[in-house]
């Protein structure tokens, strides 16, 4: 790319949180910026700011086919220079108080708006050249907090398509990886407390009378370190510094609370890793 060239990314979720971060970060750079809202959301401050807003159900992929065309009409015969996934949604339980519903919802929104995503913006990735994809997912894919299990389902799904499009776009010179934050404080996650009780109320007294006992001590501890995350606008640099690498790695961590998990794990083993991290949680 020459010094003179404008990239152009795509963020979804753009409307709060890392999303935001992450397009207002591009934007600063000097990047062009599409923003994914759900209609629920104002699209004043990213136009404030210079992000062209776009109005999209991810699980919907006549809706991403549209946006697609959106973008494609603003950059005309310039392709897009990044897709960036970060729209997710705050789900948890525990996967026997799960309803297929609910998971059918948590599901179609995480991994098939990613995949929806991919597909309908995969040929004007293609017509850039030297793309970039990253899949934001989350630290839970090395190791899974309790009560996260529709969320961290969903996320080494996730982790799941970032490895396949590695192989799958290998030729196109379009690069893949993800970014796997910690904890973070942004409004998905502001009310730990509230959103875990609202988690025992969906899944009902016999589910909590089964569980409460044995998990109790590791919600307290899970949504302690919650409140120490990272902010977004830390995580947001990671995903600047991935696009800018000459080669990409697969995942990158973001946060200093989760940087230290992939040579821990490397160094104790599988085993001991998840031995030590269950007493960390209070589950053994």
């Amino acid at each position: 790319m020459s010094k003179n060239e404008t990239r152009s990314a795509v963020v979804t979720g753009a409307g709060s949180g890392l999303g935001f971060a992450t397009a207002k970060l591009l934007k600063s750079e000097g990047w062009t910026v599409f923003g994914t809202i759900i209609e629920s959301q104002s699209p004043d401050e990213l136009k404030k700011l210079g992000i062209t807003p776009i109005v999209v159900d991810i699980s919907k992929p006549e809706m991403t086919d549209a946006a697609k065309k959106q973008v494609e009409e603003a950059l005309g015969d310039k392709g897009l220079s990044a897709l960036i996934n970060v729209a997710g949604l705050p789900v948890g339980g525990l996967l026997e108080g799960c309803s297929p519903e609910y998971m059918r919802w948590s599901l179609s929104v995480i991994v098939e708006g990613t995949i929806n995503m991919v597909r309908s913006f995969l040929p004007l990735l293609r017509k850039y050249g030297p793309a970039r994809i990253v899949n934001v997912t989350t630290s839970g894919t090395f190791i899974p907090a309790v009560f996260t299990a529709p969320y961290s389902i969903c996320k080494f799904a996730e982790q799941g398509i970032t490895e396949v499009l590695r192989y799958e776009l290998r030729k196109f010179g379009i690069q893949v990886c993800s970014v796997a934050p910690g904890g973070m404080k942004t409004p998905m996650t502001e009310d730990m407390k509230g959103n875990t009780q609202k988690n025992w109320d969906r899944m009902g007294p016999e589910i909590y009378d089964i569980y409460y006992d044995k998990i109790h001590k590791s919600l307290d501890f899970i949504n302690m370190m919650g409140g120490l995350g990272s902010k977004p606008e830390s995580v947001a640099k990671v995903i600047l510094k991935a696009l800018n690498k000459k080669k990409m790695k697969i995942t990158y961590l973001a946060g200093p609370m989760v940087v230290w998990m992939k040579p821990v794990k490397r160094l104790l083993g599988e085993d001991l890793f998840e031995a030590m991290m269950s007493k960390m949680q209070k589950m053994g």
